[in-house]
């Protein structure tokens, strides 16, 4: 079985508690251990600039794999877990949540939804018995989607993501006391959907990325292992291959609602099977269509419980090539360049990033 996302935290665990859990990702020993999640940050899209990000193609790279959806909540969930979509149940960006409801992740709008109860794994956070903690955004703090995936670690709130200096030392001052801290940049992923990841801003960014690595690996306490991941990688995609599904009558038919994100798709429907073959023939090979029962192996080798299929679209959509099928339900998605979420190489190859202790 090749790396994944989820071998990360738990061949951590199993170097702090050995016999825990195993090291498949074969792990420096070292004393404390800081894992730095770049958002977006695919493997294809870090080889695609070589010299631009000098500090990450020096440290030992390992390819890893993310779950379907190849989506930010999904991915978090797993990393944090160590288990798949169909356990852990962020199935999504965005699901039905109860009947008639689309719940975003992110933004947890949906309050009738307890994030403990919809996302029952523990965390490693939670079964570690170790300091840990999470250096992630203040605003962040008592999520939904934090007391989903970041329970049991002591949460640290980034008041100013741009005081990158003082984000340096803020995490290292917190991994100084912690075995195990989580540090998150988000603003990769976000130019990279505004103006897409082959675009000069998006590439600038990088380079801050790296500058931001080369420097926490310098301050971070000696006997440090500092390992630098991924949620998902990123396709651009152009304006003539996006499709708006309510502007096609026979995408439009028949579906009562959509979800997901604008690469991986989810239909709820009453007629699944009639949705699934409209949907194939319009989109043939720029797309694979499957009814639910279909397409569970997409989010994990284990049937998820009948509370989990639910959220899972009766039909769900795998755009492929640089393909989207947009929603005026989400306008937003509109204005967007750079996509994920797909089952493609370039949104679920991601790199593991090793820095010696």
């Amino acid at each position: 079985m090749s790396p994944a996302l989820t071998d990360v935290i738990a061949s951590v665990a199993a170097r702090l508690h050995p016999g825990m859990a195993e090291d498949s990702l074969g792990l420096p020993d070292a004393t404390r251990y800081v894992v730095v999640l770049i958002d977006g940050l695919g493997w294809s899209n870090l080889k695609a600039y070589p010299g631009l990000a000098p500090t990450l193609e020096r440290m030992e790279a390992t390819a890893l794999t993310v779950g379907v959806p190849s989506t930010t909540a999904t991915s978090l969930a797993a990393l944090t877990t160590g288990a798949d979509a169909a356990q852990h149940g962020l199935v999504g960006f965005s699901f039905r949540s109860r009947p008639g409801v689309i719940m975003q992740t992110m933004k947890w709008d949906d309050k009738a939804l307890v994030p403990e109860a919809a996302q029952p794994v523990p965390t490693w956070f939670e079964r570690i018995d170790c300091e840990s903690a999470v250096v992630v955004p203040a605003k962040f703090a008592g999520s939904g989607l934090t007391r989903a995936v970041l329970r049991g670690a002591d949460f640290v709130g980034v008041t100013n993501e741009k005081a990158w200096d003082d984000r340096v030392s803020q995490a290292a001052e917190v991994a100084a006391g912690h075995a195990l801290t989580y540090v998150y940049e988000r603003n990769l992923d976000h130019v990279g959907h505004l103006k897409g990841w082959r675009s000069p801003a998006w590439q600038a960014h990088l380079a801050r990325v790296d500058a931001f690595v080369a420097s926490l690996a310098s301050a971070v306490p000696a006997g440090t292992c500092l390992l630098v991941t991924a949620d998902h990688g990123m396709v651009d995609t152009p304006v003539t291959h996006r499709v708006t599904l309510e502007f096609e009558p026979q995408l439009a038919q028949g579906v009562d609602l959509v979800a997901g994100e604008a690469r991986l798709r989810h239909l709820y429907t009453a007629d699944p099977a009639g949705v699934a073959a409209r949907w194939a023939s319009w989109w043939g090979s720029r797309a694979e269509v499957r009814v639910r029962a279909d397409a569970l192996t997409w989010f994990g080798e284990s049937p998820p419980s009948p509370d989990v299929a639910a959220r899972i679209g009766d039909v769900v959509v795998a755009l492929l090539d640089d393909w989207a099928a947009l929603t005026t339900t989400r306008p937003k998605e509109m204005s967007l360049v750079g996509l994920h979420g797909s089952i493609t190489a370039g949104e679920r190859i991601v790199p593991l990033l090793k820095g010696s202790p």
